[in-house]
This record gives structure tokens, sequence and C-alpha cells, in this order.
């Protein structure tokens, strides 16, 4: 399995069936043999631009005026890959992009496979404190001009699992998720399963967790933090929100927390000569001293908040 397509959406607003622009990369054995990306028309009914989303990728629905619709986008994605896997940067998001997408338009989701590459980082390169691909990017050298570009994500994304590739000493990617333990992700028949590391512990309920909580989701079981101000939403509605999945917040970062979500920091709140929140800081104690601690931004947090369907 040498041939493999990178993949990445950016959304008009907070429905995952909202595409408003794709990037697709194209490896062949190692090297990058196709780049295309394309603006697109979002579903009726899905095609609302909220100022949330257009703050971050720019695109506003006079841009995409004129662009294809999805289903002659999706054909385009689909005779690109041609039946070989995709590779997205948090897959779940934009492999649920694309089937949010195909259900709003009445198009069935076409079967596919597909890796993640922030699951493949995590299990190659340990100890970083966050995996956003800006971050990623930069500890690998790989060159992001555009984050948010949807062609420039998708070809960062091809560029990190193949600087995996070569640290694994194979351009298979069937042969990389094997040997750590990866499970590569589906879509058959319209039922999905989840790139993840096999090895992974199944993350146990809390005592007060919503018993119609899926334990697939990317927020369940797991302690969370906030810190910092998140865009349209108080720090008691994000507490509120973690309830459905099955998480728990606490207000202090410990040994304990598993997910340090980070909004906008007010320079007036830091410490005399502080670069970081207290909190920040205290993650990135723990992380160095090896515990399993990971901190997200706000677009993070949302793209997750979308995955989890909360």
């Amino acid at each position: 399995m040498t041939s493999w397509v990178a993949i990445d959406f950016e959304t008009a607003n907070s429905l995952r069936g909202s595409p408003c622009s794709v990037g697709l990369v194209k490896v062949q054995d190692g090297r990058i043999v196709e780049e295309w990306s394309s603006l697109i028309r979002p579903p009726a009914g899905y095609d609302h631009f909220d100022a949330f989303n257009v703050g971050i990728h720019g695109i506003t629905a006079h841009h995409v005026r004129g662009a294809p619709g999805w289903p002659e986008t999706l054909e385009r994605i689909v005779r690109t890959a041609g039946g070989a896997p995709f590779v997205a940067h948090n897959a779940a998001f934009d492999i649920g992009v694309l089937a949010a997408a195909c259900e709003a338009s009445g198009l069935p989701v076409p079967d596919l496979r597909f890796a993640c590459t922030l699951v493949v980082a995590r299990r190659i390169w340990t100890g970083l404190l966050s995996y956003k691909l800006p971050v990623l990017a930069d500890a690998l050298g790989i060159d992001l001009p555009h984050h948010h570009d949807a062609g420039d994500d998708a070809r960062a994304a091809a560029h990190v699992m193949l600087a995996a590739l070569k640290r694994q000493g194979t351009a298979a990617l069937g042969d990389l998720l094997a040997v750590h333990r990866i499970r590569m992700g589906s879509y058959r028949g319209g039922v999905r399963q989840g790139c993840r590391h096999r090895g992974a512990a199944r993350r146990e309920p809390f005592p007060d967790t919503d018993p119609d909580a899926d334990p697939d989701n990317p927020f369940f079981g797991l302690t969370v933090c906030f810190t910092g101000t998140l865009p349209g939403m108080t720090r008691a509605e994000a507490a509120e929100r973690m309830n459905a999945p099955g998480a728990r917040t606490v207000p202090a970062v410990t040994k304990a927390v598993d997910l340090l979500v980070v909004g906008t920091i007010d320079p007036r709140r830091l410490a005399p000569d502080a670069e970081k929140t207290g909190k920040l800081a205290k993650a990135a104690q723990l992380r160095d001293a090896g515990n399993d601690i990971t901190a997200i931004d706000d677009e993070e947090f949302y793209q997750l908040l979308a995955v989890a369907g909360s």
C-alpha cells in the first residue's frame, strides 16, 4: 500500500456537512504525484457562513458563488483516490465532513479507508505537548505557508506521513501502521470504524457518565481543564458541553488531567515576565515528567465537539 491521498477540508460553519474548500495530495511510492484544491458550494441548508469559521479560513459565501457543488467535488475526490486510502490530520473530522456532506446531499457515503497523521504522530514523536498541524510541521521542518488553506494543510499532512514512513524505513502505509499497532479507519456500508492505536487502553466511564455517551467519541473518559477565553462560549457552557460525551472538567491542571483546552489568553492576566498561563506551564511540566497530557487550542476543541456531536 504505497499509494494514498492526503485530504483536508474547511467548513462554512459548525455543521460537518458544510465543506467550503478541499485540498488533495496524492502520493505514490514515497513521492507526491498530484495536487488539487478547490472551493466548494456547501450543500443546501448547510451553506450559511459563520463568523467564527470565516475568521479562521477567510472564505465567505461570495467566494464560493459559482464553485462546484458537493456531487462534483465528491466525484473528483473519489476519482483522484482511485481506491487508495485517505490520510488526514485529525481524520475523524475530515472523513466526518465527507460523510456528512454526502448525507446532506442525499448521496451514499463511498466505501473508503483512512489513516490519521495525528494518531501516527503521537506514536512516533512522543513528548510533544501539542500535535496541532502547525506545531508538528514546525517541529519536523515542514513548510506550511497558510494554515487553514485546504491545499496547504493537505500538503503538510502528506509530508508528516512521509516523514513517519521515512523514519520507519518503509514506503508502505500498511507496514507503518502495523508496526505501531494502529488500526486503519474505514467506512463500509455506511458503518464507520475509526483510526486508532490498538494498544490504547479502553477508557472507563466516570460514575456519573451519561449512559448514552458513545465510548468511541474523542472526549469519553477524559479529564478536561480549560485556560483562557473560548470564542462564543463561556467556561460554564464549555464544561456543560463535556457532560454528554462522557468527559469531566476540573478547575486546575493536575496529573489526572488528560486534555488542556487553551483559549485566547489575555496577556494582562499573566504573571509578571510569564509567557504562558500557569495552567499551560504546569501542563508542560507534567508532560516533561512523562505524564500523558495534551494541549489543544480552541479551533481543535470545536472540531472535536463536532466529531463528538456535542
